[in-house]
């Protein structure tokens, strides 16, 4: 009975005794790591001035929407049931306590992620005001209301993954190396 050897074992036969020994010079390593830590950091440091302005505008944008989100006419639930009044409730208290969590940790550093992510919000607000002027129009579907629900459920998401990209910025700043740069 004939067996087949297996194509590994057959490069490492034939390849036997040609491997790369060779040590690195002296204090190589410290050489890379060196490099390593600093010239990331050094661009990176560079990106966060146009970064915090962007940050600051969307920041504006955002407070400016969010009130202008709080001053919605009475009238626009008339056509909604008590349920649908009631989840938008509920998801606009959690949005807004997401939002205020956000702007709790702005720094220097995080201004432009935050700014960015107002100005997104700001897109969801104008979806959710599209669905809104429907539920005026049409009165209350399942559908309307499934899409309100998805619409906050996507603004909570985007701020909860933002607060947890703030979390890391945060905690790469309590890095040693981060703080002697």
């Amino acid at each position: 009975m004939k067996t087949s050897k297996d194509p590994i074992e057959s490069l490492f036969e034939r390849l036997e005794n040609q491997w790369d020994t060779e040590h690195p010079e002296f204090g190589h390593t410290d050489r890379f790591l060196k490099k390593l830590t600093k010239e990331p950091i050094q661009k990176r440091k560079n990106n966060w001035i146009p970064l915090g302005i962007a940050a600051s505008l969307v920041l504006i944008a955002g407070v400016i929407a969010f009130y202008q989100t709080k001053q919605e006419p009475m009238n626009q639930w008339e056509n909604a049931s008590v349920q649908t009044k009631e989840t938008h409730d509920y998801f606009a208290s959690v949005v807004e306590k997401e939002l205020s969590s956000l702007k709790a940790k702005q720094t220097p550093e995080t201004a432009e992620i935050i700014n960015d992510a107002l100005l997104q919000m700001k897109v969801f607000d104008a979806d959710y005001q599209k669905i809104l002027t429907e539920l005026q129009k049409n009165g209350d579907t399942k559908q309307l209301l499934h899409a309100m629900i998805v619409n906050f459920q996507t603004r909570i998401s985007f701020l909860e993954s933002i607060i947890n990209q703030i979390e890391i910025i945060n905690h790469q700043k309590t890095i040693p190396n981060e703080k002697a740069i």
